[in-house]
C-alpha cells in the first residue's frame, strides 16, 4: 500500500496511493524499528539541489510512505530518521540532503555497500552493485529504473510516486538475504563497522575542504614557470647535443610581431611518447616492453622502465623524469580544483569510495563529470569533475593552500608508520617488534642492517646506521618496499637497478632477516591458494576474494604430469592457447601471493582509520559540534579536521579516537598518532 503526503490538491485524487497527514505517517511508522529509506533529488550535489520527496517503508515491503518536502517539512521526520535503523542503497547519497536538516541518522544498513563487502575483490566488470542489479540477483526481479532520469523535469507526479515507493519496497528482502551470505562468510562484524562508518564519510563528503584560491592560483603560477624551466633544460641537451641537428631549427623567416629571432629551437614535443622514444633510442636506452594485456612488444619511456637503465644517460633521465613530475603537477593539480569550488560552500566537495580497493580501502575522486556544479558555475562538465584528495603532492604550496576559514583551526592527525607497525604484528616478526618496542623504530635503519650484511658491522646499533650509513639506509627502500608488497625478486631489480643474481641476493638477505614475514608469505601463499579468499583482519573479519578461484583450481588439478609432458613438448614458448592459459595460470597466482602478503597490513589499516572515524564523528554528533567540526580529509594513514577555534579540545579528542581505534586491531604494540594543529593542512 502506498501512502503519499504532501499539501499539493492537485495530487489528492488517484488510484495509485492514498493521501494521509504527516501526523498519521509518523504514528504509522512509530511501530517500525527498521524503516527502508530512500530520496528523490533535483540533482546529485546536496549543497545545489532540493531535496524532492522521501519515501519510507516498512520492513516487510508491505506499506510505503512518500513524503512531499517541497510542501512538507523533513524535519517533521528528525525522531523517526534518528531513532530508526535505516536500510538504504547508497544511503551516503541520502545522508548528506539530510545533513542540511540536521537531521543526523547514525543507524543504518546499506545494501550497495554489503554487497561490495560480500564481493571484496571482484573486478566490476563481473558485477554490479546498482540496485537494479542487485535485486535482479537476489530477488529475481526487475525494477525499473527508468522514470529516475525524468524526475528533475517531471516533478512529482503519479508515476514518480508510485516509482519513489518502488525503492522501498525491496530492500528489506535484499538485506535479509544479504544477511545469510554475511553469516556464512563470517563477515558480521565486517558489515557492522562498515555500516557505522557510513554516517561519517557522507559527512566527510558534505563537509569538504576549503582551499584558498589565491595560493592555489599562486602555487599554480609556480608550476607553471618550474615546467617551463624543466622543457628548457630539455631542449638545450637537444641543443648543445650535435647528433641531434635534425631535431633543432631556426625561424629565419620572422615574425610580424614578434620580429626575428635566430636562436636555435628545439623540435620535440616532450608530452610526446613516440618523440621522446626516438631520442631515449638514439641516446642507446632500450625502450621495449612487453604489452601486458596483449603480450606484444611495444616501446616505453615510462620512468618504471628507463630508471633502471642507470649509467647509459644520467643527466637526460633526470632532466626527463623532473619535466614529467612538473607536466603532471600542472595537469592534475591546477585549475581542476579551482573550478571544483562550490560557491555556495566555498569548499571542495569530493567523492570517496568506501570500499575503493581490493584490500578494503577508500579512494577519492573521479573523472565523471560534476553537472550540477558545471552547471552552477556556467562551466563545461568535462572541466568540472571530482579532484582525488588522497594523491595531493606534500610539498608545502599545495597543502598550504588548504586553509581553515577566519575563526576555524586545522589539525592534521597521522598515525607513526600504521602500516609498519601493523606489519610487524600481523606477521609476528620479532626483529620489527623489538625495535618498535625498545629502539628508535627506524626500519629503513633495521631493513639496512639485515640486507647489507657486508656493508654493516654486526655489532652497530641500529640507532647509528642513519648517521653511518645513510647511504645504504636509503637505498634499501627500493628493497623494503618491493618486498613488503610481494614482489619477487624482478621487483627489486626494477627497484634497484640492478642484475638478477644481486637482486635474489637481497631478496634472500630480506628473507633471512625477517622469517616471520617469510613465514607469513609462505602461509598466506597457501591459504589463498586452497581458500580462494584473503583474511585481511582477523577481528573484523574482513576478506578479499579471489574471484575466479574455482576457475584456478580447476585449471591447477588438470595440469596432470600427461599435461606438462604435452606441454613441453609441443607448446612451451609457442605463444599459443594453450601456452597462453599457462602463463595466466601463474600469473593470477602469483598476483595473489603477492595479495596475501600486503592486503593485511593495507586492509587491518582501513579499517583502524575507519573506525577512528567513526568514533570522532559520534563525538561530533554528541557533543553538538556538528558543522562546527569538520571532517575535511582522510587519507588511509591520517585524518583532517578544521574546528572552531573555541572548541579547543578537538585535536586531543581525535588523537584520542585514533590511538582507540588502533589499539583495538593492534595488540602487540601501540600505534601512536601525532596531532600537528595549524591555519593549514600540514603534513
Amino acid at each position: 500500500m502506498i501512502y503519499f503526503v504532501s499539501t499539493q490538491k492537485e495530487l489528492f485524487d488517484s488510484d495509485v496511493y492514498t493521501m494521509i497527514t504527516p501526523e498519521d505517517s509518523i504514528k504509522m511508522m512509530e511501530s517500525w524499528s527498521i524503516i527502508q529509506y530512500d530520496s528523490e533529488t533535483e540533482g546529485r550535489d546536496s549543497h545545489l539541489c532540493k531535496l524532492l520527496c522521501m519515501q519510507f517503508g516498512d520492513i516487510k515491503g508491505e506499506n510505503q510512505i512518500v513524503v512531499d518536502t517541497t510542501t512538507i517539512s523533513p524535519l517533521l521526520y528528525k525522531d523517526i530518521l534518528e531513532s530508526r535503523k535505516l536500510v538504504g542503497q547508497n544511503i551516503k547519497f541520502d545522508l548528506q540532503f539530510l545533513y542540511n536538516y540536521g537531521i543526523i541518522p547514525r543507524n543504518v544498513y546499506d545494501t550497495m555497500i554489503v554487497e561490495q563487502l560480500l564481493h571484496l575483490g571482484y573486478p566490476s566488470s563481473v558485477i554490479s552493485y546498482s540496485l537494479r542489479s542487485i535485486a535482479a540477483r537476489r530477488l529475481n526481479i526487475d525494477i525499473d529504473k527508468t522514470v529516475r532520469g525524468e524526475i528533475i523535469w517531471r516533478g512529482l507526479d503519479e508515476e514518480v510516486i508510485k516509482y519513489a515507493a518502488g525503492d522501498v519496497t525491496y530492500l528489506g528482502d535484499i538485506a535479509n538475504s544479504q544477511l545469510k551470505d554475511v553469516k556464512k562468510q563470517g563477515l558480521k562484524k565486517a558489515v557492522q563497522l562498515e555500516c557505522n562508518f557510513i554516517p561519517a564519510i557522507a559527512y566527510l563528503e558534505w563537509c569538504g575542504i576549503h582551499l584558498d584560491a589565491d595560493k592555489w592560483k599562486e602555487k599554480m603560477k609556480k608550476d607553471k614557470e618550474n615546467l617551463e624551466k624543466a622543457k628548457k633544460a630539455l631542449d638545450d641537451f637537444i641543443i648543445n647535443d650535435k647528433r641531434f641537428k635534425k631535431y633543432i631549427y631556426i625561424n629565419n623567416q620572422g615574425s610580424l610581431f614578434d620580429g626575428f629571432d635566430l636562436t636555435p629551437k628545439c623540435a620535440i614535443n616532450w608530452s610526446s611518447s613516440p618523440q621522446v622514444v626516438k631520442i631515449a633510442k638514439e641516446l642507446g636506452f632500450n625502450t621495449e616492453v612487453k604489452d601486458k594485456k596483449t603480450g606484444e612488444d611495444k616501446d616505453s619511456v615510462l620512468e618504471k622502465h628507463l630508471k633502471t637503465q642507470k649509467g647509459i644517460n644520467d643527466e637526460f633521465l633526470k632532466l626527463y623524469f623532473d619535466y614529467q613530475e612538473y607536466a603532471k603537477v600542472v595537469s592534475s593539480f591546477g585549475q581542476g580544483h579551482l573550478n571544483a569550488i562550490n560557491p555556495i560552500t566555498d569548499r571542495i566537495h569530493t567523492t570517496y569510495r568506501q570500499l575503493g580497493a581490493k584490500s578494503g580501502r577508500m579512494s577519492c575522486g573521479s573523472q565523471q563529470p560534476n553537472y550540477d556544479l558545471a552547471k552552477y558555475k556556467n562551466l563545461s562538465p568535462k572541466d568540472c569533475t571530482y579532484p582525488n584528495m588522497q594523491q595531493l603532492p606534500a610539498d608545502a604550496p599545495t597543502r598550504g593552500s588548504f586553509t581553515a576559514p577566519k575563526g576555524y583551526k586545522w589539525v592534521s592527525c597521522d598515525y607513526s608508520a600504521l602500516e609498519s607497525r601493523l606489519g610487524a604484528d600481523i606477521y609476528n616478526e620479532t626483529s620489527m617488534l623489538n625495535e618498535f618496542l625498545h629502539g628508535s623504530g627506524d626500519m629503513h635503519s633495521l631493513c639496512a642492517y639485515m640486507v647489507y650484511h657486508d656493508e654493516i658491522p654486526r655489532d652497530t646499533p641500529i640507532k647509528d646506521i642513519k648517521k653511518l650509513y645513510p647511504h645504504l639506509r636509503k637505498a634499501v627502500k627500493g628493497i623494503e618496499f618491493s618486498q613488503q608488497f610481494g614482489g619477487s625478486e624482478y621487483a627489486i631489480m626494477g627497484a634497484m637497478g640492478c642484475s638478477l643474481e644481486e637482486a635474489q641476493n637481497f631478496a634472500n638477505a630480506y628473507a633471512s632477516g625477517f622469517p616471520g614475514i617469510a613465514k607469513f608469505k609462505k602461509e598466506g601463499a597457501d591459504f589463498v591458494k586452497k581458500h580462494g579468499y584473503i583474511l585481511m583482519c582477523k577481528e573484523s573479519g574482513h576478506k578479499m576474494y579471489w574471484w575466479d578461484h574455482d576457475a584456478w583450481l580447476a585449471r591447477q588439478q588438470s595440469f596432470t604430469p600427461e599435461f606438462w609432458e604435452d606441454y613441453r613438448q609441443y607448446h612451451k614458448g609457442t605463444g599459443d592457447a594453450v601456452a597462453r592459459e599457462v602463463s595466466m595460470h601463474f600469473k593470477a597466482s602469483s598476483k595473489y601471493e603477492r595479495y596475501a602478503l600486503n592486503s593485511p597490513t593495507q586492509g587491518s589499516g582501513s579499517v583502524i582509520l575507519k573506525t577512528a572515524a567513526t568514533m570522532f564523528f559520534n563525538w561530533i554528533v554528541d557533543n553538538n559540534h556538528f558543522k562546527d567540526v569538520e571532517l575535511s580529509a582522510l587519507v588511509h594513514d591520517e585524518i583532517d579536521v578544521i574546528y572552531k577555534e573555541e572548541i579547543k579540545e578537538t585535536p586531543d579528542i581525535l588523537k584520542e579516537c585514533m590511538e582507540k581505534a588502533a589499539s583495538i586491531y593492534c595488540k602487540s604494540l601501540p600505534i601512536p598518532a601525532e596531532a600537528a594543529v595549524s591555519d593549514h593542512w600540514v603534513h
